[in-house]
């Protein structure tokens, strides 16, 4: 039988009501020029404009491929499947940095939202 080492432990922010109360941060990623973009999320927490992200809403609705994402530190993986939206719930501690990633494309621009309420994950076809 083969076994795994857990690793180190890290502070996530997930099920949790913000002391600031609800809010969002959106986002329109431009895929016309790149496959990869960066998201550093730095600096709205430490503006104050958000305390912690407890997920995303992607809007792939536009793109014919799934688009990824890929959380810093944690390593957590999400991918939305082509022509889809959903909410997906992310481990990603603070300061958050994030890696999307799909083909790039002539037009594509893909719209997301950051949240740092509980908001139940779904993904549902757009087409």
């Amino acid at each position: 039988m083969d076994s795994v080492s857990l690793g180190t432990r890290f502070g996530v922010n997930n099920v949790i009501i913000p002391n600031g109360g609800p809010a969002t941060i959106p986002a329109k990623l431009d895929f016309r020029a790149t496959a990869a973009i960066e998201i550093d999320g730095e600096l709205v927490v430490s503006q104050g404009k958000i305390e912690y992200l407890q997920g995303v809403f992607i809007d792939n609705s536009d793109n014919a491929n799934p688009i990824k994402f890929t959380m810093g530190i944690t390593g957590q993986r999400i991918v939305c499947p082509p022509q889809s939206q959903g909410y997906f719930a992310i481990m990603a501690p603070n300061p958050p940095r994030i890696t999307a990633e799909t083909p790039q494309a002539g037009s594509l621009i893909v719209p997301i939202f950051f949240y740092n309420v509980p908001i139940q994950s779904a993904v549902w076809s757009a087409v």
